[in-house]
């Protein structure tokens, strides 16, 4: 079972950035501490190879190499030797502020939203020529010294690292980013849009929400697919598959129960989309992880 991390306090106070040097001994090879919070992760390896788990997919954290885990996302970090890794967290929220463009909006969008097209792993190659090496170690320095003003080099640097995947993505995708700016009069409707969805996922339709934006449901359709590059139905779906996964290593609600909570109209559909999503049903994805399993090869994504 895993549990829901609470934002760190330094000196009492809440932050919005925190960062933490990792070092694991090699004697725990198997997941044991679970956990998802508000933050938005990124790991950057120093030694060793540890495991990163994500969900049921599976990641080996190299020297140099980076793994975004989005907020909300349940996972856990292993290893059967002896390594180190820096973690730095963030709420995403930071990049957000008042007087943000329309454009400076739809990018942390990309961040924020769950989407298919983005990539999780970056290899070493990728990142060596950049200047995300040294932000970790200035982030660290920081975060260690506590200099006067250090909070706002901290989100400084965060938001550098930020732009630097944006335009990995951007050079991944083109024509994906490109296209993910949506025009002025959209900013509002989509916004209003994935709060209303985030707020009723589980008992909601388009037309509902549609009405609720003031605007027509083939309106919505067409920009939400238009700034979101994803149907509001699909990503729908993926919200509800993800509120799935943490009610599943939460709680032991059957899995009709948890596809009724979630807003699936039948457990046999939910079952459906499920395995569409993860290529296991939701029984065996909490026994895997109930049971610390993994699979026999380590899953690594490439550039």
């Amino acid at each position: 079972m895993i549990y829901r991390e609470s934002r760190f306090k330094r000196n009492g106070v809440p932050v919005a950035v925190q960062y933490l040097t990792m070092s694991l001994s090699g004697k725990h090879a198997e997941m044991s501490h679970q956990h998802y919070h508000d933050y938005t992760e990124l790991l950057f390896g120093i030694t060793g190879r540890p495991t990163v788990a994500i969900g049921n997919r599976r990641f080996e954290l190299g020297e140099g190499e980076m793994i975004i885990i989005r907020n909300e996302e349940p996972h856990d970090v292993f290893s059967s030797e002896p390594c180190t890794y820096h973690v730095l967290k963030f709420l995403p929220q930071i990049l957000l502020t008042e007087e943000q463009t329309y454009s400076e909006y739809s990018y942390v969008l990309m961040l924020l939203e769950n989407l298919p097209s983005k990539e999780l792993f970056f290899c070493k190659e990728e990142l060596e020529k950049t200047e995300v090496p040294q932000l970790f170690s200035r982030i660290r320095r920081e975060w260690e010294q506590q200099a006067f003003g250090y909070e706002l080099s901290l989100r400084a640097d965060v938001t550098r690292i930020f732009l630097f995947i944006l335009r990995s993505w951007q050079n991944r995708d083109p024509a994906w980013a490109g296209s993910f700016v949506p025009a002025a009069q959209q900013r509002e409707l989509i916004s209003r849009a994935i709060e209303h969805v985030r707020q009723n996922y589980a008992d909601l339709t388009e037309e509902e929400t549609a009405a609720a934006c003031g605007v027509s449901p083939a309106y919505l359709s067409r920009s939400f697919h238009r700034c979101m590059r994803i149907s509001f139905s699909a990503y729908v779906n993926n919200l509800r598959l993800r509120e799935s996964e943490r009610l599943l290593l939460t709680t032991n609600n059957s899995i009709t129960d948890i596809a009724q909570a979630v807003g699936f109209s039948t457990s046999a559909y939910f079952i459906a989309k499920f395995r569409e999503a993860h290529g296991i049903t939701p029984h065996r994805y909490r026994r895997q992880q109930e049971d610390g399993a993994a699979p026999s090869e380590s899953e690594k994504k490439t550039t």
